[in-house]
């Protein structure tokens, strides 16, 4: 019987790296510039979002330390609060994980049209998500491999971005643009632009899905991954929020969308923006595939545990490729229906970080209820407590940011538990 493929430190760093570093930091600086106002705002946000999220992975590293297996984000919530809870949170997690890789999809065809104006952007976007769903039914270790490459030339852009300054003039000082919704208070202004931030830095919490699929000693190889991951990443993005401030100018930042071309633009003048437009058509293939690997695991772990089908369980490839064919299936097709019905990725973001903030806070908070809590050393109680007060602050800026997104997310996480506790009610699992 052929040996199942196990992952290993380069390649569980390389995944956190990739679930984090998206679209996002290509495109949310501008966001976080328009919101905050000023040029301390803008830093500090990216500061706290950095301690916030090296907070994260202290939290998380310990979960995965006790719960190395496949599909830990679902396990956590089923093993410390209750599986209703563990089934509403997540469904609403994968669903808005799906309309989040639907939209990146259609971003990258958009880019892909600037230099074929004639395609049709849903098309084009559903034959990139099929395409990953090809690469991915191969195996784990082929779609791992293309991960890597894949995040590998991501990198290489946000070097030539970070890079920029070194070349490229300052931009002249000017008047920061005025931000609407930082009026009375700088905490204010800090709480609104961290939602904007937390988008950019989230993800890393997805790689205790893949501690059942690690090396031997999967525990500790996972917590090391989420820490050096994190590390990495946050440094990448103070220098990266840096040069943009630095060859644009912060109003020029705050009023801009495409800031990659931009920069990229004053670095290599018309060709610039060709370079963006491909390195941007890659990072959409990096978000949707780690997307595909990290999600239909959360799905099989639910199944095992008898809260969706258990014909989801058992359906791998064949001959150890660690693929579930049917959960990747359905959550491939669940990215196509949000590319015909999905909205924009602007639109989603209120949307997919409250949700976010739910998890985060109510996952980080099932530490204290796994194992015994006097085990848990005093730095970790202080950090977990610290990461779940920090989404706290963010779930209520989104509340008054964009209530209808808060209350929205509230409701359907509501109706989801409410449907599964029907059903069971009607027809009881065994």
């Amino acid at each position: 019987m052929r040996q199942t493929y196990r992952l290993g430190m380069f390649d569980l760093v390389m995944l956190v790296i990739s679930l984090v570093i998206g679209m996002g930091i290509f495109r949310t600086p501008a966001t976080v510039a328009a919101k905050s106002g000023s040029e301390t705002i803008f830093y500090l946000a990216w500061l706290a979002g950095g301690v916030i999220a090296l907070c994260g992975a202290l939290t998380f590293a310990e979960i995965g330390r006790r719960m190395p297996v496949t599909g830990a984000y679902y396990r956590v919530f089923a093993k410390a609060y209750h599986p209703l809870l563990a089934f509403g949170v997540n469904i609403i997690i994968v669903v808005s994980n799906a309309a989040s890789a639907a939209g990146v999809s259609i971003i990258g065809a958009e880019y892909l049209g600037r230099i074929w104006p004639d395609l049709n952007v849903i098309a084009v976007a559903c034959g990139f998500i099929a395409l990953l769903y090809g690469v991915n039914l191969v195996g784990l270790r082929t779609s791992v491999t293309m991960q890597n490459i894949l995040i590998g030339v991501k990198l290489l852009l946000l070097a030539t971005i970070i890079g920029t300054p070194l070349i490229v003039e300052p931009a002249a000082a000017s008047i920061a643009a005025p931000a609407a919704s930082v009026e009375g208070s700088w905490i204010t202004a800090l709480g609104v632009s961290l939602i904007a931030v937390a988008f950019t830095y989230g993800g890393y919490q997805q790689t205790i899905n893949f501690g059942g699929e690690a090396s031997s000693s999967g525990n500790a190889h996972v917590s090391r991954a989420i820490l050096m991951g994190v590390v990495c990443i946050t440094g990448i993005y103070l220098l990266a929020t840096w040069a943009y401030v630095h060859v644009l100018g912060f109003s020029t930042l705050a009023g801009s969308s495409a800031i990659a071309s931009l920069v990229m633009e004053r670095l290599m003048g018309s060709t610039g923006e060709r370079v963006v437009s491909v390195a941007m058509l890659i990072s959409v293939f990096g978000y949707v595939n780690v997307s595909m690997l990290s999600n239909p695991r959360v799905v099989s772990a639910m199944a095992e545990d008898g809260m969706v089908s258990k014909r989801l369980v058992g359906h791998d490839s064949s001959k150890g490729r660690g693929v579930n064919v049917m959960t990747l299936t359905l959550y491939t097709a669940l990215m196509m229906l949000c590319v015909f019905f999905g909205r924009s990725f602007e639109t989603i973001l209120n949307y997919t970080i409250f949700l976010d903030c739910i998890g985060m806070a109510t996952a980080a908070g099932a530490l204290f209820l796994l194992g015994s809590p006097q085990a848990l050393s005093r730095g970790i109680v202080a950090t977990a407590s610290v990461f779940i007060a920090a989404y706290l602050f963010i779930a209520s800026s989104i509340y008054l940011d964009d209530p209808m997104a808060a209350l929205s997310g509230l409701l359907l996480l509501a109706a989801v538990i409410a449907v599964k506790f029907a059903i069971d009610r009607v027809k009881p699992r065994t």
